[in-house]
C-alpha cells in the first residue's frame, strides 16, 4: 500500500507575503539567517506583521547546522513559548527551525499552533518536507531526520527573496534540485505522483538554472527554479532519495563543499551504476525522451548515456568542478577515508530508498569517480 498526502498550504505569487498579515495577536519567533536581520528584505517581511504581535529573533544560524545551534535554538523556544514558528533563509536556516520544535517537542508539552517557512534559495525544499539535515561537528556526519512534526504548515514562496543569491548559491541550490528529482523519480516508493513532480522539476532546472546563472534577475527564470525546488521537495518527500544524497551528506560533511555540488559530482556516476536495474534505466531513459535528449527509437542504454551527458554539459555550463582534486581537496588518508564514507553513507536513512542495494565496493567505486 502506497500513501499520497500533501500537508503543506503553499503560497506563491507576488503578493503571497501578505499572508503574514493575517497572524493577529500571536507570539512569533523567526529563525532566520544572521546577515538577513539587516537586509531591507526583511524589514519589508516584518512590515507585514500585525503590530498586535510579540517578536522574538533567533538568528544564530550557520551552514549544515550543527546540533549545538539547534539545542540553543530549542531553548529559546522554552523561554518564550511562540505561538508561531516562522522560519526564512536557505536550508540552514528551515533545518534549524525544524530541528528546534522536534527538541522542544521532546522536552516540554507546549506546542507551536503554525509553522511557517519562507525559502530565500531555490535547492533544499525543506519549506515543504519532513526531512531536516543537522550536523555532527565532532563527527563528521550529516544526520538527516524525517518526522512528520517537521512539516511546515504553510510555505511562502517569495520569488523576490531569492533574487540576490550569489551565482555559486543558486548554481548549487539548483543542482540539489535537480537531484533530488532525479533520486525521487527512481526511489524505492515511486508513485505517478511524485513522478509527475519529479520530471516536471528535472524539466524546470534544464530549462531554467543556467538562465538564473547568466542574468539572476531573471524573474521568471527565477520563479521557475523556486517552484521547481519545491515540486522536487515534494516528489522526494514521499518517495524518498537515494546513494547520490546517503554519500553527498558524508562527503560534505568531510569536506565542508556545498552538498548540491557534493551530489552533482555523484550524480552521472550514480545514474550508471543504478542503471544496472532495468525498471530503473527505462525511467531515466523515458525521462531522457521527455527532455529531448534522446529519441524514442534509441536503445535505453544509449538515452540513459544522453542523459547523464545533458547532466556534465550542464555542470560545464555552471562552471562547476567535477572531481574534490580540482577544488584542491586531497584525501592524506584515502582507503580509511573512503570507508569512513562508505559506512557512514549505509547508514544513512536516504541510503534504504535507492532502486538497488548497492554493495561497499560500488559505494567506493563511485567515490573513487570523484577523486
Amino acid at each position: 500500500m502506497k500513501k499520497w498526502e500533501m500537508k503543506p498550504v503553499i503560497y506563491s505569487g507576488d503578493t503571497c507575503l501578505n499572508r503574514l498579515k493575517q497572524l493577529k495577536n500571536e507570539k512569533i519567533c523567526f529563525v532566520c539567517d544572521p546577515y538577513l536581520v539587516k537586509t531591507d528584505e526583511f524589514k519589508e517581511i516584518m512590515n507585514y506583521i500585525p503590530i498586535n504581535s510579540t517578536l522574538s529573533i533567533f538568528s544564530d544560524i550557520i551552514p549544515d547546522p550543527p546540533i549545538e545551534t539547534v539545542a540553543a535554538g530549542a531553548l529559546k523556544m522554552l523561554e518564550h513559548k511562540p505561538s508561531v514558528l516562522i522560519a526564512i533563509g536557505g536550508g540552514s536556516a528551515i533545518d534549524t527551525a525544524k530541528g528546534m520544535i522536534f527538541t522542544h517537542n521532546q522536552i516540554t508539552e507546549h506546542r507551536i499552533n503554525r509553522f511557517i517557512a519562507i525559502p530565500t534559495t531555490s535547492g533544499t525544499g525543506s519549506e515543504v518536507t519532513s526531512a531536516s539535515v543537522i550536523t555532527d561537528t565532532r563527527e563528521k556526519i550529516k544526520y538527516p531526520i524525517f518526522h512528520e512534526e517537521l512539516v511546515p504548515d504553510e510555505a511562502l514562496l517569495a520569488t523576490k527573496l531569492v533574487l540576490s543569491s550569489p551565482k555559486t548559491v543558486t548554481v548549487y541550490s539548483g543542482m540539489d534540485v535537480l537531484t533530488h528529482g532525479l533520486e525521487a523519480l527512481v526511489a524505492t516508493n515511486r508513485s505517478l505522483y511524485t513522478e509527475a513532480l519529479a520530471e516536471k522539476a528535472i524539466e524546470l532546472v534544464f530549462t531554467n538554472l543556467e538562465l538564473c546563472f547568466k542574468d539572476g534577475k531573471n524573474m521568471n527564470a527565477r520563479d521557475n527554479m523556486h517552484q521547481a525546488s519545491c515540486l522536487a521537495g515534494l516528489a522526494f518527500d514521499s518517495a524518498g532519495l537515494g546513494v547520490c544524497h546517503a554519500l553527498a551528506h558524508q562527503i560534505g560533511a568531510k569536506f565542508k563543499i556545498p552538498h548540491g555540488l557534493a551530489n552533482l559530482m555523484l550524480l552521472p556516476h550514480v545514474i550508471k551504476i543504478n542503471s544496472c536495474d532495468q525498471k530503473t534505466k527505462e525511467l531515466y531513459s523515458k525521462l531522457a525522451i521527455k527532455l529531448g535528449v534522446a529519441q524514442s527509437c534509441l536503445s535505453n542504454d544509449i538515452a540513459v548515456n544522453n542523459l547523464m551527458q545533458a547532466i556534465q554539459a550542464l555542470s560545464r555550463k555552471l562552471e562547476c568542478p567535477k572531481t574534490l582534486s580540482e577544488m584542491g581537496i586531497v584525501m592524506h588518508h584515502k582507503k580509511e577515508e573512503i570507508e569512513e564514507i562508505v559506512a557512514n553513507a549505509k547508514n544513512d536513512v536516504t541510503f534504504q530508498s535507492n532502486p538497488v542495494l548497492l554493495t561497499s565496493s560500488q559505494l567506493k567505486e563511485i567515490i573513487e569517480k570523484i577523486i
